[in-house]
């Protein structure tokens, strides 16, 4: 610098634990504004402060309604702003401008202090199709971002994730990575202890700022774990509205082109209570109702879980046998910090493949539990890692990869059906001597309608079809 003079300059800072003008040499400045950006990051008081300026956060995606043609979409803001919309329209004719977009107000609510909570219902949107949306008001709004409508169709994919509750940072990478290496994937699924304490908004500032860079532009469907069943969790999270009166949103379910999912509440499923049998009822007439060829499952605690517990025996004792009776192929659970797969089980004994119901221990967070006891029902564990699980339905085939935080693959099951033509079909009884049947191979008939019968009207008369399951 040719031994000049280093100048005094002057300096307004915002930041309220900060006087607000002094003087700092220019050689200072530059390390002073690297320590506040980096405290920014790292700490999320520093965190919460920035976002005080009023601009929209905390941006997640989700499902109240089909999936195929509608979006819901939720978001923070300061609690003394007032109207607040999405704004979106098709890909297609987005051209760096919101200049004619569609608009829809949020619905405001409280959500702790200071902050308001915003939710959005985006409907009539055309399937399988990419839209790009913003959220917040006129002067603050949101980075614009993408989503794409679900399908109908019987070929996709989705992550599932147990626990995050610790390492948010390093969760939010491994997001990161599984996006990165899975970009068609449909949405998420998350089990359960999203925090490890619920009632601390700085760990739910972590949660959301690891989440929302991914889950603005797929859904997020989690269920809700024993750390996180807080007011925190149910105020921010936008879920469908089907579950049995009384616990709406903590039961749950949606259908995602050939799959049924139910999401459960298993902090309210531990033991006997007066409840019980609505809850029961309501699973039971959920599944059973539902014609989509995979029946899935996502709650909490495990049933069959590495190291016995006592919400291991309730749930093997009170609600297996109505997963059994109601035809549930897959369980997603997690709270005990590993990863573990079970065998295929039905009635507490392991089975063949489609024989019986699969239970996948998930943890995707850096907290980690030994492994317990040596099971029969265990077809693989994995102790100390952070991983994640990448299902694909194909048609009749189910397939689940499960990946540590570094990509590397450390488990996979595969799991097909018969079709819905094998495992369904229409036998024909006559009702009277009208015609002869006679089989001619599995499943199918031929019938000679007898000579008495001149009219259709009259052959339809004496006939009576009904569903027949498992007919071979």
């Amino acid at each position: 610098m040719g031994g000049a003079k280093i100048k005094e300059v002057d300096i307004v800072l915002l930041s309220k634990k900060i006087k607000p003008y002094f003087k700092m040499r220019a050689s200072s400045l530059a390390i002073f504004l690297l320590i506040f950006t980096l405290s920014a990051v790292v700490n999320p008081n520093m965190a919460m402060a920035n976002s005080q300026t009023g601009l929209p956060d905390q941006i997640m995606l989700s499902w109240t309604d089909d999936p195929v043609t509608t979006q819901t979409i939720v978001w923070r803001s300061s609690a003394d702003t007032k109207s607040e919309w999405v704004q979106y329209l098709s890909a297609a004719d987005y051209n760096d401008s919101f200049i004619g977009a569609l608009e829809v107000a949020a619905v405001k609510t409280e959500l702790y202090a200071g902050y308001s909570h915003c939710e959005g219902i985006l409907s009539e949107l055309s399937p399988d199709s990419e839209y790009i949306y913003r959220v917040g008001r006129e002067g603050a709004w949101s980075e614009p971002a993408s989503f794409t409508t679900g399908i109908s169709d019987d070929k996709f994919s989705f992550v599932y994730m147990g626990d995050v509750q610790k390492g948010y940072e390093n969760w939010g990478e491994m997001l990161q990575h599984i996006v990165a290496e899975n970009p068609s994937l449909k949405f998420g699924l998350l089990g359960g202890d999203l925090v490890d304490d619920g009632y601390n908004t700085d760990e739910w500032e972590l949660f959301f700022n690891a989440a929302s860079p991914v889950f603005n532009k797929i859904p997020l469907m989690p269920a809700v774990g024993n750390h996180d069943d807080t007011p925190i969790f149910w105020k921010f999270f936008a879920l469908p509205e089907n579950g049995p009166e009384g616990f709406k949103e903590e039961f749950y379910s949606f259908d995602y082109g050939n799959c049924h999912i139910a999401v459960l509440n298993s902090n309210k499923m531990g033991a006997a209570k007066p409840y019980y049998d609505k809850l029961k009822c309501w699973l039971q007439q959920d599944i059973e109702n539902s014609s989509q060829q995979w029946k899935l499952l996502m709650f909490h605690y495990p049933p069959y879980p590495v190291v016995d517990d006592g919400h291991s025996y309730n749930f093997q004792e009170s609600w297996v046998p109505l997963f059994e009776q109601c035809g549930v192929d897959i369980v997603f659970v997690g709270h005990q910090h590993v990863y573990m797969r079970t065998k295929p089980l039905r009635n507490g004994q392991v089975q063949a493949d489609g024989e019986g119901i699969v239970y996948v221990i998930g943890n995707s967070g850096s907290k980690f539990y030994p492994g317990g006891d040596n099971h029969d029902y265990i077809a693989h564990q994995e102790t100390n890692i952070s991983s994640y699980q990448i299902v694909t339905i194909n048609g009749n085939t189910f397939t689940l990869i499960a990946r540590n935080a570094d990509g590397q693959e450390t488990d996979s099951y595969t799991l097909s059906k018969p079709s819905p033509y094998n495992s369904q079909h229409n036998k024909i009884t006559p009702l009277w001597d009208a015609y002869n049947s006679e089989n001619i191979y599995s499943g199918a008939s031929v019938m000679t309608i007898n000579d008495i019968i001149f009219r259709m009207k009259y052959f339809c008369d004496t006939i009576k079809a009904y569903a027949v399951n498992n007919l071979n």
